[in-house]
């Protein structure tokens, strides 16, 4: 397994994100992984509009994952509609 860090944007018309971060959390385990840490940065401004908002909610997730299995989870999250951008790194450690 390695270690990843991945930051998301959330739709801003979501009353709780961490709802929805906990929805992320969930596809991360079914998928074999260990969510560490999950840090919700709240409402921030975008750099560009995306889906006519100008504003998102940023969460930043710390996992455990086999690297094959981030495929499938780039995959899944580009079908959830509330999930607007995401970006995956590996950590070095």
């Amino acid at each position: 397994m390695r270690h990843y860090e991945m930051l998301a944007i959330l739709s801003p018309d979501l009353e709780d994100p961490k709802e929805e971060a906990g929805k992320i959390e969930e596809v991360v385990r079914g998928l074999g992984g260990n969510v560490t840490k999950t840090d919700v940065w709240g409402k921030k401004p975008l750099a560009y509009p995306i889906q006519k908002k100008s504003e998102g909610n940023y969460v930043l997730f710390n996992f455990d994952l086999e690297p094959a299995q981030t495929f499938e989870l780039r995959r899944v999250l580009g079908l959830r509609p509330n999930v607007y951008r995401q970006m995956i790194l590996v950590v070095d450690e």
